[in-house]
């Protein structure tokens, strides 16, 4: 039930945001870009207005200073060793964090030498995320991996365990992704061209007949 991905899907980013992306490309070598964005740029399942960028070491003391030389910075959010969080000068949010489960084993890489997180590995962290709880968009992003046809729900919990080891819960992520009671904010703005964007209903019943079919195997 693998999908290839036969190509990278420029077109899910504006003009802004593909410019900027060019320009982050020389700064962020040490960086792999994660999160709605990352799958989308895969996938093309819905927009991303954010860049989410991980890295396996503390975020360097001067890497602000070097970044303000490679592009405009209308404000700064978070300014820590372990995350670095800013606006740019068309109010882009862009964040920088030091993941420390950073095992990639299958990276991706753009025309300009940015790397992406594989499906597999984003799909594990959007898990990890969701037994934490996590917004809706991470229970869309995993709908939409789901119905791809990229990964099954079991081998999603497998990857999830192998990089998270015993803080992944495998029976809390289940009881999370069926559980819809208080999350906010569903809005999905499709890719331009894109097939009709389920609503969170629809999203609800798929994830619980996936979960089903996960549990009665367990038994």
């Amino acid at each position: 039930m693998k999908k290839n991905i036969s190509k990278i899907h420029y077109e899910v980013l504006d003009k802004k945001k593909l410019n900027l992306l060019n320009q982050l490309a020389p700064l962020v070598k040490n960086f792999v870009l994660s999160g709605g964005t990352a799958l989308s740029l895969q996938i093309k399942h819905r927009q991303s207005f954010d860049f989410d960028f991980f890295s396996k070491t503390e975020i360097p003391a001067d890497f602000l200073a070097r970044l303000k030389k490679g592009i405009k910075i209308s404000s700064v959010l978070v300014n820590k060793p372990e995350e670095l969080t800013i606006y740019d000068e068309n109010d882009i949010k862009i964040s920088f964090i030091c993941y420390p489960f950073f095992k990639p084993t299958d990276l991706i890489k753009l025309h300009n030498g940015i790397k992406l997180f594989s499906i597999k590995e984003i799909a594990a962290q959007k898990a990890y995320t969701i037994g934490r709880r996590g917004t809706y968009r991470d229970y869309f992003d995993i709908y939409a991996i789901l119905c791809g046809q990229y990964l099954t729900l079991k081998k999603i919990i497998k990857v999830a365990e192998e990089i998270y080891d015993e803080i992944f819960n495998p029976k809390l992520f289940l009881e999370q992704l069926v559980y819809f009671n208080d999350l906010t904010n569903f809005e999905i703005i499709p890719v331009k061209g894109s097939d009709k964007t389920p609503n969170p209903e629809e999203v609800k019943s798929f994830l619980e007949n996936e979960v089903k079919e996960v549990l009665k195997d367990w038994k």
